[in-house]
């Protein structure tokens, strides 16, 4: 929700909350037994209510509701909220004793400690804790509906960057050339070698099946996405006599980490698209490291420009919507660098660990 509508949302409520003392007040000079008459009095006690209606309001709109109830802690937002809201109504009730006891002074010269009453003091306590607990609630309701509107948009963005992702992820791997020269390698191979050519054939296969039925849920298992990426690796080893150019090394615990489908998978794309010599080894050098709070990937292709040249920017899938799923999945938890040199370029990106529990397979 933009800023300018939740500021007015705030001053909406605050001005209602006025509204409402003010008519509240009016009536109550009509009663003969009125114990406020003088707007004076009113004023003093219409200002420690707004205070402590404030502080109770965005106690729990700014720290317990995203602190305790956004996270499920129900027990500790009870808890923390009971004791906010007693607190509160204690210290407005000491705040109120004090302002009358000084008017008291000032008036008449007459240390009267208002504070010590016991029956105004309970009366003030119940008061200032119905009033601080009303303002909890609707600070409570107001920050789960801004919550529930962001996290509807946000998951909007998600679905519509996901679906322009996924296209974009068609079109660059099952287009008309990619599938030519792939295929026109294994029809090579058929008549010299043909178990190499129905393995390779298989492998395509499997990339296929993958892209078109397998990418479909939110997170996937990162060891379905690493055979991935070494079936294609493999697949586009096909097309050149040197196998030692693309490296991959994976290190760490794979198993039951989840991983957001077809994250890596575009870098891995462009490097081997904007590689210009596949001829060398260590060309395009791939690693993925898993710790226990993170997976760490890196692609390294070799771009091999001459000093006098400028850097080229790398078609394909780009890395503006990469970077935009990326964020939209991970939010603020990823780190993503790349880095571009006169004959290297770098892409860095560590994401936060999930496990196989968030999934539903």
């Amino acid at each position: 929700m933009k800023k300018s509508v939740v500021q007015l949302l705030h001053l909406c409520y605050w001005f209602l909350y006025q509204c409402l003392f003010t008519f509240i007040f009016m009536l109550s000079r009509n009663v003969a037994s009125a114990d406020l008459s003088d707007w004076e009095d009113w004023l003093t006690l219409l200002t420690i209510a707004t205070i402590t209606g404030a502080a109770s309001f965005y106690a729990f709109y700014s720290w317990l509701v995203p602190r305790y109830l956004t996270a499920g802690r129900i027990s500790a937002f009870v808890r923390s909220g009971l004791l906010a809201i007693t607190g509160l109504a204690l210290a407005a009730t000491v705040a109120v004793s004090l302002i009358f006891t000084l008017f008291i002074y000032v008036l008449f010269e007459k240390l009267d400690f208002f504070l010590l009453t016991f029956k105004d003091n309970v009366w003030l306590i119940s008061g200032f804790a119905l009033l601080a607990a009303a303002n909890a609630f609707i600070g409570t309701v107001f920050k789960g509906f801004i919550t529930w509107y962001d996290d509807r948009k946000e998951k909007e963005a998600l679905i519509s960057g996901k679906l322009r992702t996924e296209l974009a992820l068609l079109k660059a791997q099952i287009n008309p050339h990619f599938l030519f020269n792939t295929l026109n390698n294994i029809d090579v191979l058929i008549e010299h070698n043909p178990s190499a050519a129905s393995l390779y054939l298989n492998k395509l296969s499997d990339l296929l099946r993958y892209i078109l039925y397998e990418i479909q849920p939110d997170w996937i298992p990162l060891s379905r996405e690493l055979e991935y990426i070494k079936k294609y690796i493999d697949v586009q080893k096909i097309r050149t006599s040197n196998d030692e150019f693309v490296s991959i090394e994976i290190n760490g615990p794979i198993d039951g980490i989840m991983i957001a489908p077809m994250v890596l998978v575009p870098f891995i794309e462009n490097a081997f698209k904007h590689t210009t010599n596949k001829r060398n080894a260590g060309s395009i050098r791939i690693s993925i490291t898993v710790t226990d709070d993170q997976i760490h990937f890196q692609c390294i292709n070799v771009v091999g420009r001459k000093l006098s040249e400028a850097p080229e920017k790398p078609s394909g899938l780009g890395n503006g919507l990469l970077k935009q799923r990326i964020a939209l999945l991970y939010k603020d938890t990823h780190r993503l660098t790349l880095q571009e040199t006169v004959n290297e370029y770098v892409v860095n990106l560590y994401l936060p660990i999930k496990v196989h529990e968030l999934s539903a397979y």
